[in-house]
């Protein structure tokens, strides 16, 4: 059994009226999404020193690639089927993370999810963004020795995934937490996580790789930036042969703004020889 932590309504959670306009899920939903990122600051700045240098593994990754309200916003756009929440460099302070920023996140989100059943529409099949959208996410971990090509092991790491979208739900079961799944392929991943390249697999795809970051700034209702610096959405690597394939997964990304939060793309192309 994996550990699972079912975001439900609780009596603290956001009152959402029923048959709220399409205008009003929208704006609802940006609100929480602050809410999220306002919790990630406030528990990443309740870190020791020496907590903070595990998660940024000695200082190599920043801040800003540690955050989530960009994946999950790309889950409730319904255009990432599964958002894998991970502190690769110390895994023991998820379960605190998740407590503090994710879960009440969900149960927030969720109360809207619920209410957004009178203004959705049927997302089945769409390869563009979908929302207002009725949704119900779930927040539950990886049990199983799981490992891929690229990690050694996933045991430890939580996922977001949505009970009311099939794909999302038989996806993140079958792959991520079916005890019995020991080892999922890159290219599966990339399916689930919506990515839209792959790893190389030859020493010419070593010379052709591209790596890619999603960056955004989130604004505040009264339109201020709420950083002073653009942080990291959601990253991967593609081939040079797969960047038109990426210029398409962009522009459905940039569906992120119907939320307040800007975004741009950077490419390094150095790599290609």
């Amino acid at each position: 059994m994996h550990a699972n932590t079912r975001a439900a309504t609780s009596s603290n959670s956001h009152t959402v009226p029923a048959g709220m306009s399409k205008d009003d899920a929208i704006r609802r939903t940006s609100r929480i999404l602050r809410q999220l990122y306002h919790r990630e600051q406030q528990w990443f700045e309740s870190r020791t020193p020496e907590q903070m240098q595990l998660l940024t593994q000695q200082g190599q990754l920043s801040l800003s690639e540690q955050l989530h309200y960009g994946e999950l916003a790309f889950v409730l756009l319904h255009l990432k089927p599964c958002a894998i929440i991970d502190f690769a460099g110390d895994r023991s302070q998820l379960n605190s993370y998740i407590a503090a920023a994710i879960n009440p996140t969900l149960r927030d989100l969720n109360a809207v999810g619920a209410a957004n059943a009178g203004v959705s529409r049927n997302c089945d099949g769409a390869t563009t963004a979908c929302y207002p959208r009725s949704f119900r996410l779930v927040c539950a971990q990886i049990s199983g020795q799981l490992a891929s090509p690229e990690v050694s092991s996933w045991t430890g790491a939580f996922v977001v995934y949505d009970e009311e979208w099939r794909e999302s739900a038989e996806w993140t079961r079958t792959n991520l937490l079916n005890p019995s799944n020991t080892l999922i392929t890159e290219d599966e991943l990339a399916r689930g996580l919506d990515y839209p390249g792959s790893i190389p697999k030859s020493l010419d795809e070593m010379r052709s790789i591209v790596p890619v970051s999603y960056l955004g700034r989130m604004k505040s209702e009264s339109g201020e930036w709420m950083s002073d610096r653009w942080e990291c959405l959601t990253s991967f690597i593609v081939l040079q042969k797969e960047l038109p394939q990426t210029a398409i997964h962009r522009i459905r990304y940039q569906a992120i703004r119907m939320f307040d939060i800007e975004i741009q793309v950077n490419m390094d192309t150095s790599m290609i020889d």
